[in-house]
């Protein structure tokens, strides 16, 4: 049983919930706080506002995400909203919690890996259960819900660059401001390293008998290109389709969910690709 399949059993779910939004509460509270590194996202506004107007970075993490919850709540549904309620509720209580200690790191760039590392591991703890923290995740989904065409990483890199940028005009510091971008860095790299594993690119093959309502998914919302094949199950002898996908790793989360909620009963088998070649990879030489 793989770490993925371990997250959607309902124990371990609520394991993984509380323990990843823990981490993520430890190290805005504990970590980029106190060294008043704005990495991005809801939590790094929180970072900026609390300096200003101390209140409590997680206070602030908390009500910030409430508009965004009720915004995802028609779009996204009950379920999702109630398990990313769940983990906002927890950062923001362990950031308050963790922010009365005394930071153990005051070095900035030290506070920026390590506290990048941990909000990336955390974060991608709570991807797993089909949740997010909040912030930055819910406000991509909705942008890229009315705008499929756009990259995933470029809005993200857009929203979380401006919070760092802004930090440092606040801090009045340029250096803040790239400490910040470099915890933002190592955030996706962990967070990437948790959801999708160290290879660079997937072949993932979704044999389905309900092709027709996944494939525009695929093409549409996870934008990935597909080839279908017509296939016969050798056992019952009854007619499915292969969608066969080559994708960067960090679309594989997406269409795994997508085959899975399209049809419960699809088989999806998912290999590594060490050398793809094409449109959307590298070019044949």
């Amino acid at each position: 049983m793989d770490i993925y399949t371990l997250a959607h059993k309902r124990l371990a779910r609520g394991a993984f919930l509380a323990a990843g939004s823990c981490l993520f509460g430890l190290a805005l509270g504990l970590i980029l706080s106190p060294n008043k590194l704005a990495a991005g996202g809801v939590a790094g506004i929180s970072v900026i506002l609390d300096s200003i107007f101390p209140l409590g970075v997680g206070t602030y993490t908390l009500l910030l995400n409430i508009p965004l919850i009720l915004c995802a709540w028609r779009v996204f549904g009950r379920r999702f909203v109630l398990y990313t309620a769940a983990a906002i509720a927890i950062c923001a209580l362990s950031a308050d919690y963790f922010s009365q200690f005394d930071t153990p790191i005051k070095e900035p760039l030290l506070a920026a890996v390590f506290g990048g590392a941990l909000m990336g591991l955390g974060c991608g703890a709570v991807f797993l259960c089909g949740a997010t923290t909040g912030g930055t995740d819910i406000v991509t989904k909705l942008i890229l819900r009315k705008n499929p065409q756009f990259s995933t990483g470029k809005v993200f890199l857009a929203l979380d660059g401006s919070v760092c940028i802004a930090g440092g005009i606040v801090f009045k510091s340029l250096s803040n401001s790239l400490y910040a971008f470099i915890g933002l860095f190592v955030f996706s790299k962990v967070l990437d390293a948790v959801l999708y594993g160290g290879s660079g690119a997937k072949l993932v093959l979704i044999v389905t008998r309900k092709a027709d309502t996944l494939l525009p998914q695929l093409l549409n919302s996870a934008n990935v290109g597909c080839t279908v094949i017509s296939a016969r199950a050798g056992y019952t002898g009854s007619q499915a389709s292969t969608l066969m996908c080559a994708i960067k790793k960090h679309r594989l989360h997406a269409v795994r969910t997508l085959a899975v909620r399209a049809d419960s009963d699809a088989f999806i088998l998912v290999l590594d690709a060490g050398e793809i070649y094409g449109s959307g990879f590298e070019k044949i030489q």
